[in-house]
């Protein structure tokens, strides 16, 4: 970690994302489905048509893992697969219109729980986190460098 940043002030950054992280799944995603098909269920709907092989390295899961996921979204009507054109050796995974459905009202409503938490607090507060947003949205876009990740 650089000397720039304060361990203690970084390590509290970390604990405040994960339990907002926490909070917006556990009260947005019902009992359905979980995290990780959640979050399957959501790159697909953003990317499109995607490669097993693509999600899983986006996702950090194993394919074999992913697969698994996949098949259970497909099972619940939300994701399938198809040949992929350019390769017909491997498939693509679309979002299909109950997939779509689900993932707007998630992010509908998780966007309402978050507003409901904003409104809540002290608005300088408020307006203090929606002022770093673009500096959170680039933390959020950094490439993944497993070497040296912790939890």
């Amino acid at each position: 970690m650089s000397d720039a940043f304060d361990a203690e002030d970084v390590a509290r950054l970390r604990i405040a994302l994960a339990r907002i992280s926490r909070m917006l799944d556990r009260q947005s995603r019902g009992d359905s489905l979980t995290r990780t098909q959640t979050s399957v269920l959501g790159t697909v709907a953003r990317l499109g048509p995607v490669r097993i092989s693509e999600l899983a390295e986006i996702e950090g899961v194993n394919p074999t893992m992913l697969s698994r996921i996949v098949a259970k979204l497909e099972d619940a009507g939300l994701l399938r697969r198809r040949p992929d054109p350019a390769d017909g050796r491997a498939a693509l995974v679309e979002v299909t219109d109950a997939g779509a459905a689900e993932h707007r009202r998630l992010r509908t409503e998780r966007t309402q729980l978050l507003t409901a938490r904003l409104t809540a607090m002290p608005e300088a507060h408020a307006a203090e986190l929606l002022a770093a947003l673009p500096a959170l949205e680039c933390l959020a876009e950094q490439p993944e460098n497993r070497s040296t990740e912790s939890s």
